[in-house]
């Protein structure tokens, strides 16, 4: 397998999607170092790993702060020894009306979403270009391509998300780091009813699951060097809302 041997940062690896990253690529052979706030959750995914026969480290980081992510990035590299591979899955975006978007809660939505994966990037570049190469994901989501009500601070960041995608594409290609795209829409995760989306159980199964997301994120990093893969959309098979408006706007 061709991520055997190599070293992925995933940042908010504690749940969701970026849970389900991890394990996918430590199951084909990657080292994976596990990146969000949640130190205890990320012991709890380090040991299922390790016990399936896989290699993880924990990094308890703010990756809002930019010293914070650059000390997390040579800690990788001085415990596992290379950064081959970052996915950028953490982001923050609860529901809120315009007149609810406080300047507190929109620099939030744009420190975690938007700004963090920058740092991340900017952070392990210099090691990916001393090495030769290097494949970084971004996973923005529908909210990133249409817009959605009540979600005006969270849709503005993953808008953002593209832009800085594309360029970093076109600017780090020449040092053979590949930068790609997954755009899923509504993911199966825990998220949802967290922040008081009401949902059936039938509207959830409708979702994508967040195990098919991983497996796209394999594929994209999986891809010979001379593809270019600007982005992956992972969209449901039918409207899991119906035609309705979301849930957050009752």
């Amino acid at each position: 397998m061709e991520n055997k041997g190599k070293v992925a940062i995933v940042t908010g690896a504690s749940g969701g999607i970026g849970r389900q990253v991890s394990l996918k690529l430590a199951a084909q052979g990657t080292r994976v170092a596990l990146v969000a706030r949640n130190m205890d959750k990320l012991n709890e995914l380090k040991g299922e790993i390790g016990k399936a026969g896989g290699q993880a480290i924990a990094l308890s980081t703010d990756i809002t702060n930019g010293k914070a992510v650059e000390t997390m990035a040579a800690e990788v590299v001085e415990q596992l020894g290379s950064i081959d591979i970052l996915v950028n899955c953490a982001f923050w975006g609860p529901p809120g009306s315009l007149e609810q978007t406080t300047e507190e809660f929109w620099d939030r939505t744009m420190d975690t979403t938007l700004k963090a994966p920058f740092l991340c990037v900017r952070a392990v570049v210099p090691y990916m270009r001393k090495a030769g190469a290097g494949r970084i994901v971004n996973i923005g989501s529908k909210a990133g391509k249409v817009g959605e009500d009540n979600r005006t601070a969270y849709c503005a960041a993953k808008w953002g998300l593209e832009g800085l995608n594309a360029a970093l594409r076109e600017e780090l290609v020449r040092d053979n780091i590949h930068v790609h795209m997954i755009t899923p829409a509504a993911t199966n995760t825990s998220w949802w009813p967290d922040v008081g989306a009401k949902l059936t159980s039938e509207v959830l199964a409708r979702f994508v699951p967040p195990e098919t997301i991983a497996e796209a994120v394999v594929f994209a990093i999986t891809a010979p060097d001379r593809v270019i893969i600007p982005d992956i959309p992972v969209y449901n098979f039918r409207d899991p809302f119906e035609g309705k408006s979301s849930p957050f706007a009752e």
